[in-house]
């Protein structure tokens, strides 16, 4: 989100495995210019007022999520201003809606934050496995609908994976013998409500450790690696979740006896585990699209759906008459559903998606998650509570070697502020970090990171880039807008459309003989109070 005030050499330095500099320069992302913005800006007063009509209002926090979006990105609401100590040049950056569910570029930065969080404070240099399971479709409504579903499913899932690690692991779970320590697993869920065709799936992704942690005294916990995991153990690991998931809603009453004894005699149960990603640590930092923690992070805590994948049709007029999303590659040949645009099982088959506006909003809104809501849990020796906690992110790749926070228990951040600044400020005066902000990470610092390209670096010098003001009143930012030849007004948002001017094109008077065009003045008068 950087914008050049003043033209700039183009640099000549190759960067190992990037290219070079020039080729890769970063440049401001224009949210505008995107299929997804215009659809939002064309429909979504339209579609506010039909689903108002049919009695199916949106909620408050989905169309706030909405309207914060069109914000995102746009110069004319406001930016902060950078510039160059070394040669003067000036820059500016665009401000965020920093939302939950629909902005592509705010999903971008949690998921990526997150996933550097993480493997820099969190998991110790140990081995890593995803865990998957998806519940029959019987049972996605209530998980969609209960929380308490969710927090159960979750509980009884990272409880049967804890207990199959220790077995793997050659150490016991049991808990009435005093003397012998509890070992424990460290593990971090994912609630997913989305599918990869835009559809509303709801399932569970957890990375856990490959082993447990086992206290030793007053020294760090030693941790026992398992022993590889085979279809025996994930089909017997199925078997348990699906029978303690069906007695947990037997005893909510959310089924009845009948259709839980069901769920239990079929012997397709609908109950799916995946546990074939792991990530040895050998591999941890490996970079690479299918190896590392890190890309393996941010898969779990990607958002619902890709801007690249989106497109728009648009009809004679110029409006966006069908949405289209197209399928991963993997999923492309077997998945069959509505909206399909061709159902063809041949190994290169393209799966398509086609939508109208309105279809694509109404799933758009079921996948916003709802405010105030935690995007990933911790379980294990990785909760908060737990009394291990301290001792093994102690061991995490960005707090070795850093001093503990006797207060808090956690890793306190000293050094100069721009190591974690998040606001982007660069106060001189500011020696340390809160404790609260020790896992954000700059937005700058983020894009370097997954780019592989420092945004705030000058393109003319390489010197760094420094903010200096955020411009918020409307007067300065008319005055810069039009030296940079930027637009000074936001793009429209459509008007919801009414009915036509003309109500003889759609009134029809139904005889015996035929159908024929009448004008509202020769219809017959009804008197209400003879009905």
């Amino acid at each position: 989100m950087v914008a050049v005030l003043a033209a700039s050499p183009t640099r000549s330095k190759v960067r190992p495995h990037v290219g070079t500099a020039s080729s890769r320069r970063y440049e401001r992302r224009r949210p505008e210019k995107t299929p997804l913005y215009k659809v939002v800006a064309e429909h979504l007063e339209g579609w506010l007022e039909n689903r108002a009509v049919a009695e199916q209002p949106v909620s408050a926090h989905v169309e706030r999520e909405l309207r914060s979006y069109l914000t995102c990105g746009i110069l004319c609401f406001g930016f902060g201003r950078a510039r160059c100590a070394s040669c003067g040049q000036g820059f500016v950056v665009a401000f965020s809606c920093k939302g939950r569910g629909v902005c592509p570029s705010c999903n971008g930065r949690r998921m990526a934050q997150a996933a550097a969080h993480l493997v820099d404070r969190v998991i110790p240099p140990v081995p890593v496995r995803q865990w998957v399971i998806s519940v029959p479709k019987r049972l996605r409504c209530f998980v969609a609908d209960h929380p308490s579903a969710v927090a159960a499913l979750t509980r009884i899932f990272i409880e049967e994976i804890e207990r199959l690690l220790c077995t793997a692991a050659g150490s016991t779970r049991a808990g009435d013998r005093p003397s012998v320590a509890r070992p424990r697993l460290g593990a971090v869920s994912f609630l997913h409500r989305f599918g990869s065709a835009l559809n509303h799936h709801v399932h569970l992704h957890a990375c856990a450790t490959d082993g447990v942690f086992v206290p030793t005294g007053d020294g760090p916990p030693a941790f026992l690696p398992a022993r590889p995991i085979t279809q025996a153990n994930l089909a017997a690991l199925t078997e348990k979740v699906r029978r303690r998931v069906v007695r947990w809603f037997r005893m909510q009453r959310l089924l009845d006896a009948d259709a839980a004894a069901d769920m239990l005699a079929r012997e397709n149960s609908g109950f799916s585990v995946d546990a074939s990603v792991r990530i040895a640590l050998i591999d941890r930092d490996v970079p690479s699209y299918f190896q590392g923690l890190e890309h393996l992070l941010r898969y779990c805590a990607r958002p619902p759906f890709a801007l690249e994948r989106l497109s728009v049709i648009r009809g004679e007029d110029g409006r966006a008459t069908k949405v289209r999303y197209v399928l991963p590659r993997h999923k492309a040949a077997n998945w069959v559903g509505p909206g399909r645009g061709r159902k063809s099982t041949r190994p290169d088959a393209s799966g398509v998606v086609e939508l109208s506006p309105f279809e694509f909003l109404d799933r758009l809104a079921d996948l916003v998650p709802r405010p105030r809501k935690h995007r990933h849990r911790y379980h294990g020796v990785f909760a908060p509570n737990h009394k291990l906690r301290s001792a093994v992110t102690a061991l995490a790749i960005g707090n070795v070697g850093k001093p503990r926070d006797a207060a808090t228990g956690g890793h306190a951040v000293s050094g100069h502020v721009a190591d974690g600044d998040v606001t982007g400020h660069g106060c001189d005066s500011c020696d340390k970090l809160p404790s609260h902000d020790t896992s954000r990470i700059a937005w700058a610092k983020l894009m370097a990171r997954v780019g592989e390209e420092f945004p705030l670096e000058c393109p003319g010098c390489g010197r760094d880039i420094r903010l200096i003001a955020f411009i918020t009143d409307p007067g300065p930012i008319r005055k810069i807008l039009t030296h940079l030849g930027e637009p000074l007004e936001p793009p429209p948002v459509s008007p919801a459309r009414g009915p036509p001017a003309d109500w003889r094109e759609l009134v029809q008077v139904h005889d015996d003989r035929a159908i024929f065009q009448a004008s509202p003045d020769e219809l017959p008068v009804i008197d209400i109070r003879s009905l």
